[in-house]
């Protein structure tokens, strides 16, 4: 007991010094709180990330590996649809979803901008002016593009079962058709199939009715987003389309971990996928969303690093040389008969001291300021990935692929903007985390001093005092 009063008390005698200790003590206590919190939230929407975007699998050809066989997309082959379907029956599949375009005609419902007035359409597809709507089917109907956002349900309900479908409110007034009615429509591409289908629901859209301005232009009404038609996967699947050639197919599937991708690849290609099909996870939308993060993550490790190695070199120091001044104290201690133990317990005594007063401290100054230093790191690491994927052109190159029966020449991470904005959290685990750090840097300095202590003799500090 003697031994930690007196600990205490030293305290107060040697305040300058402690002061200065304290000081770097907090700092280094400070700077670890900022580093770490920003590394594991880092770490957290990474992985949130890499489990989303990196969990999805598109299954396609491989352009670049068709021309290297002098092949060209003309060469290309059609995959089965009970081959889309077959794949999604893997153990290591969380979920699929299946999407299916199809060009169609009618001769009773006409689309918007459409002047044909019902002729009958070529099965050539290469006729653009014969397509007047597009039959859109999916098998998840929650994952409709602008649904909640740019379009809504205003009468009826959402499709849900066989030959059921959704318009546009402009599509319906144009044709006078209501909730309940049923039209005909006809597939564009040879041979024809043709489709009776029932009206549930009428949506509003407030999209832009062209995606690209040439399409108004030259008249391409097929592709007013006003003229789609919308429906489920099942009800264009079940009209006897045995391969996607006719339709632009697209089944997304989702890993239930993304480190599954070579067994679901390994276990497709067994099922007979060629190797010109190419099977892989969306890397470069990845790499696009999760860019700045990384390097933030980068940076707050070594930063850490820096702070943990440079503030155990100073306390080190800094403790040799404070016992180094305290000689003659411990040489007259030692002299009265205390032992090296109790000495060297006073002085762990008033490091941990130190340091647990430096530690409530700089955990309440790191817990406020590791927000504000985690925005504006992120804030520059986003501006710096902006700058670099517009001197570079765009967002990176990728694989370039033909999928459902259109070449999908897009860049894969289009679409997709970097993460801007991380959420701190200070959990049990970072800040015990804190505490085994600062506790290990008052150890560390304890040990400095300890060895100095165990390393002279009692009458061989008192005569070099004399």
């Amino acid at each position: 007991m003697y031994v930690i009063k007196n600990a205490i008390k030293n305290l107060a005698r040697n305040s300058k010094r402690n002061i200065i200790i304290a000081c770097i003590t907090i700092a280094v206590i400070m700077g670890a709180v900022v580093s770490i919190t920003i590394n594991n939230a880092a770490n957290r929407i990474i992985q949130d990330a890499r489990l989303d975007i990196g969990s999805r699998v598109d299954i396609g050809i491989d352009l670049f590996r068709l021309n290297a066989l002098g092949l060209g997309p003309e060469g290309r082959v059609s995959m089965t649809i009970d081959a889309y379907i077959g794949f999604a029956d893997s153990g290591y599949l969380a979920n699929t979803i299946f999407n299916v375009e199809m060009m169609a005609f009618s001769d009773s419902v006409f689309a918007i901008g459409d002047t044909s007035m019902g002729q009958t359409p070529s099965p050539d597809p290469s006729m653009a002016n014969m397509m007047t709507m597009k039959l859109i089917g999916t098998s998840h109907p929650d994952n409709l593009p602008d649904f909640g956002t740019h379009r809504h349900i205003i009468d009826g309900r959402m499709f849900d079962g066989l030959n059921e479908i959704i318009i546009s409110k402009e599509l319906a007034a144009h044709n006078e058709v209501s909730v309940g009615d049923i039209i005909v429509i006809e597939s564009v591409h040879h041979p024809v199939r043709t489709f009776e289908l029932e009206v549930v629901g009428i949506y509003s859209d407030t999209t832009d009715e062209f995606t690209e301005w040439w399409l108004a232009m030259f008249g391409m009404f097929a592709e007013n987003r006003r003229n789609e038609i919308l429906t489920g996967f099942d009800t264009i699947i079940a009209a006897g389309f045995e391969t996607d050639a006719g339709l632009s197919m697209d089944a997304i599937y989702f890993l239930r971990n993304p480190d599954y991708l070579p067994y679901f690849e390994a276990e497709v290609r067994g099922m007979g996928l060629p190797d010109i099909f190419d099977v892989s996870i969306n890397q470069a939308a990845l790499d696009r969303v999760t860019g700045p993060l990384n390097s933030l993550r980068g940076t707050s490790l070594t930063f850490t690093v820096i702070v943990l190695v440079l503030g155990a070199i100073v306390l080190a120091l800094i403790s040799y040389m404070a016992i180094r001044e305290r000689k003659y104290e411990i040489g007259v201690l030692r002299a009265i008969g205390m032992g090296k133990l109790k000495i060297a317990l006073g002085v762990f005594t008033e490091t941990v001291a130190i340091t647990a007063i430096c530690l409530i401290i700089g955990l309440g100054i790191g817990l406020v300021t590791a927000q504000p230093v985690a925005d504006m790191l992120l804030a520059n690491e986003v501006e710096a990935a902006e700058t670099q994927a517009a001197a570079t052109g765009g967002d990176g190159g990728g694989r370039v692929l033909f999928a459902g029966g259109e070449m999908q020449t897009d860049n894969p991470a289009a679409g997709y903007r970097p993460i801007s904005e991380i959420n701190i959290n200070i959990g049990p685990h970072i800040i015990m985390q804190i505490i085994l750090l600062a506790f290990a840097l008052a150890i560390f300095s304890s040990l400095i001093a300890i060895i100095v202590i165990t390393k002279y003799e009692p009458m061989q500090i008192l005569s070099n005092k004399a």
